[in-house]
């Protein structure tokens, strides 16, 4: 249990540097059938989430990435109406999913039930949308759950943790490929696929999986401050191969941007500009 005013270090993938803060406050601990589910308080970042010792967000920040992971794909599906959403139990991307107009069902599939709870306790502004109507929360494994569609999603975000742990069969070709299945013929999917500044290496893994998988797979980056390296990447594949940088509906992109506080139309596009180092690394 880390005490109030110690200094919390995350010592990313084992190398010489990381994410501290103060804890001015520990708010919860616990121990799920998964891992240990942490939430402590910093008077800058606000309440975070921490899953086995690994920053999942703060309020301060979480924004940048929900944003990015959930309306850069379903501005690309065509008239999403059935979305799935596997992992993200904070409740950020089906709350970001939600604003998109025409929306008829979100499933949650979620494997831990705990971190749910957890961010319907201490995570409103994230969770605020889990009770909506039009949500299903499903508590299972998702690489076990996906299997079991056919053309039943006209988009899924993988809000997956890191390539360890519950969340590892998430990021293999099997999986991938039980996506694309799962996927309407003008659907598409996302994944938040790690820190090109840490780990290059693994980006690059998991896009190639995905272009096996569909045949596409397109990179883009957003600053995530709290992730590491505040630099981090997502992949999006698409059933219909395009240009997703720009063939995406834009009128929808203008919508959601006013509901949004980091994604726009300008930041959608821009987003597929790497750099040099990325784009040799990949």
């Amino acid at each position: 249990m880390h005490k109030i005013n110690d200094w919390f270090i995350e010592d990313f993938e084992g190398k010489v540097g990381g994410l501290s803060f103060r804890i001015d406050s520990v708010l919860y601990e616990g121990q799920s059938p998964y891992q240990n589910i942490k939430v402590v308080e910093n008077s800058f970042l606000g309440k975070i989430l921490l899953l086995d010792d690994i920053v999942m967000l703060s309020e301060l920040d979480e924004f940048y990435y929900h944003d990015m992971l959930v309306h850069v794909p379903m501005v690309c599906a065509e008239d999403p109406e059935d979305v799935l959403v596997i992992g993200g139990g904070d409740g950020g991307s089906v709350r970001e999913v939600l604003k998109h107009p025409g929306v008829k069902r979100v499933v949650l599939c979620e494997i831990d039930a705990m971190v749910i709870d957890v961010a319907r306790r201490y995570f409103p502004s994230l969770s605020v949308s889990l009770d909506d109507e039009r949500v299903e929360i499903v508590n299972e494994d998702g690489s076990t759950y996906i299997r079991q569609f056919q053309e039943s999603f006209d988009c899924i975000c993988i809000d997956s943790t890191d390539p360890i742990g519950p969340g590892k069969k998430l990021f293999t070709l099997d999986f991938y490929s039980d996506v694309k299945k799962a996927l309407r013929p003008g659907g598409c999917m996302s994944a938040q696929s790690e820190s090109p500044a840490w780990s290059l290496h693994e980006v690059a893994g998991i896009k190639k999986n995905i272009h096996k998988a569909f045949g596409n797979a397109y990179l883009y980056i957003s600053p995530t401050p709290c992730y590491p390296s505040g630099l981090w990447s997502f992949t999006i594949a698409l059933m219909k191969d395009r240009d997703p940088s720009r063939e995406f509906d834009l009128n929808r992109a203008k919508y959601v941007a006013r509901l949004s506080r980091y994604y726009n139309p300008n930041i959608h596009s821009s987003s597929f500009a790497l750099p040099n180092f990325i784009i040799q690394g990949l």
